[in-house]
């Protein structure tokens, strides 16, 4: 079971620099939430697709995937997706049914997510915050690198609220009183 002891104190992990450190501490809080929000989820409440829904909460799971290794790319390695990567995530990126996300356990996206987070804070403790503060354009405007992860730290936040509204919703014998704040994980 995750220690939820310190999930409400946003600061500076140790190992990190402060800036990187309180970023690092934000993407924990929110994976917290995603762990709660999917908590018990089957196969098949996963690969559910729900009317009027686009996207099944598998897939939301493989695009969160998708897209944290897509910023570690872009951040850490100045680069985008090369062919074989783009290959592997393409149809995650635009929700579309494929192996990557369908027909998977809670515990195999988790396993994925947890694999793709652990790199991402191994290559952050290597970084200081000046490297978090350095420019680099998003959509052809300026920003920093601080900003892809707060954009990324945005997306799994997003999601999470999107994967809640489809547990207490839209799946078939779902629990209108379902609590995503329940620190149960």
């Amino acid at each position: 079971m995750e220690n939820t002891d310190n999930i409400f104190v946003i600061e500076a992990k140790k190992g990190y620099t402060a800036k990187v450190g309180t970023l690092v501490s934000m993407l924990a809080n929110s994976r917290h939430y995603l762990k709660t929000t999917t908590r018990d989820l089957t196969i098949e409440e996963l690969d559910s697709k729900p009317n009027p829904a686009l996207n099944s909460i598998g897939a939301i799971l493989a695009h969160l995937a998708a897209a944290e290794s897509l910023f570690q790319c872009m951040t850490f390695e100045d680069r985008q997706f090369n062919e074989e990567e783009t290959e592997y995530w393409k149809d995650v990126f635009q929700f579309k049914a494929c192996e990557r996300n369908q027909n998977r356990s809670l515990d195999d996206y988790f396993q994925e997510l947890t694999t793709i987070r652990q790199k991402t804070l191994s290559a952050m403790q290597e970084r200081d915050d000046a490297w978090l503060e350095s420019s680099k354009d998003i959509f052809g405007h300026p920003g920093n690198i601080h900003y892809y992860w707060f954009h990324y730290l945005q997306d799994e936040i997003r999601h999470t609220g999107q994967i809640t509204m489809l547990r207490k919703h839209l799946i078939a014998n779902n629990d209108p009183d379902f609590n995503a704040y329940n620190f149960k994980t």
